[in-house]
């Protein structure tokens, strides 16, 4: 059966990363920046293959009546157990028969024949708990296929469990392809095997697809948000914290299958789409993508954190103008009053094409007892407004300018 916790997983990783919202959305994006590399809009070749074969895979599946067992075994199937079955019959049979020549039980010769028709019957055996385990892997492998569960970044495993399984689609028409489906074959000892373009495959050794790591997915993203929402709450990050989530992810990444899940199911979400593209394109490493996803991942830390400091910063600023509004602890003296209302004045009638605009400001939370002006500069950069006070600069959006300094940011600038 599909992993229904991996399947939860999954769900609720999708939910947590609409969540965060775009201020989380936001830091993850500026990493890329940061560390001099762009995503790719383009769907990555590996992503596109699992796809399809997912896609193949359900074809087939809603294509079956459902009265019909798709883990029956073809004709040729049955036949190729059949021929075993019986090769192995007649060997049993001979040596049973050379065996009844012997008086002596104990004799080497005796014990040879024994032997034989001892490793027929576990051949038979085997066989048996091995047609078991596949039909068992059928089942879960078309499960997981329609459950979505499998890793984009699958290489051939999946392709070839596609084949092995008997779902291969290639001409599109929802049916198994016979000549594409690798042969069925009964091994020696009574292994089920496979002939993949020549090559033996034994069951017991057939490399299973990985499926999507949505657990480290996920606890990368709440690790985002937890560090947001720090930075909402004033707290600071400090090298040493920084250092210990690197090593974390260097850590949770060490397996490969981890790694790729990471490059090709959560590529958008993590902002790792170009990394995932160099290494399909063999010009990177697997190793070297570790490095890079891990550099990313932290620089989107710092990023995430800067954009939850920047919601502080801007609430810390905030004051409510209305200085008689019930809730309020304090009351602006008169004067400060009346030189506020003289610089906003100044602020709606300044031109701003001439540059930005710097004044003094009295802007004070309830509760905030400073009643010294401050030093601000407005101005516009990039299309966007700014503020920055203390040699420091934070985004203006129209709310906050009316809300801090009874400014209306103009239209026409």
């Amino acid at each position: 059966m599909a992993n229904n916790a991996l399947i939860q997983g999954a769900k609720e990783t999708g939910r947590k990363f609409l969540d965060v919202g775009k201020a989380v959305a936001q830091g993850l994006a500026t990493s890329s920046s940061a560390s001099g590399s762009a995503p790719t809009p383009q769907v990555d070749s590996r992503i596109a293959k699992n796809k399809a074969i997912q896609s193949k895979v359900n074809s087939y599946m809603g294509n079956l009546k459902t009265d019909m067992d798709f883990t029956s075994f073809s004709p040729e199937e049955t036949k190729t157990m059949r021929n075993f079955l019986m090769s192995q019959r007649s060997e049993y049979a001979n040596a049973a028969k050379e065996a009844a020549k012997f008086d002596d039980t104990t004799s080497p010769e005796y014990m040879e024949y024994v032997d034989i028709m001892q490793g027929v019957n576990n051949s038979f055996k085997n066989m048996a708990s091995q047609l078991g385990a596949y039909k068992k892997g059928k089942v879960e492998y078309a499960e997981n296929q329609l459950e979505g569960m499998y890793s984009n970044g699958n290489g051939d495993a999946n392709s070839n469990a596609a084949r092995i399984y008997g779902f291969a689609d290639e001409d599109g028409d929802g049916m198994a392809d016979i000549g594409v489906n690798a042969p069925f074959k009964i091994l020696a000892g009574g292994n089920v095997g496979f002939d993949l373009d020549g090559q033996e495959v034994s069951y017991n050794n057939m490399q299973q697809p990985f499926l999507k790591d949505s657990k480290l997915a996920l606890g990368i993203l709440k690790d985002n948000e937890s560090i947001y929402n720090k930075g909402t709450q004033g707290g600071e990050i400090n090298p040493e914290m920084l250092k210990s989530y690197e090593a974390k992810l260097t850590n949770d990444l060490q397996n490969e299958d981890a790694l790729n899940s990471i490059l090709y199911d959560f590529e958008s979400e993590l902002n790792v789409a170009d990394i995932a593209t160099r290494v399909t394109d063999n010009v990177l490493s697997l190793e070297d993508a570790r490095t890079e996803v891990v550099k990313r991942l932290v620089n989107a830390r710092k990023g995430v954190f800067k954009e939850g400091k920047k919601q502080y910063e801007i609430k810390q600023n905030k004051t409510n103008l209305n200085n008689g509004n019930p809730g309020n602890d304090w009351t602006m003296r008169p004067v400060d009053k009346a030189k506020n209302a003289q610089n906003s004045a100044d602020l709606n009638s300044y031109d701003f094409k001439n540059g930005p605009k710097t004044f003094s400001y009295l802007v004070r939370a309830p509760g905030n007892n400073n009643t010294n002006f401050k030093n601000y500069t407005i101005g516009k950069k990039n299309g966007g407004w700014y503020y920055q006070t203390g040699g420091r600069a934070f985004a203006l959006s129209a709310e906050d300018a009316l809300a801090m300094f009874n400014f209306t940011l103009p239209t026409n600038n």
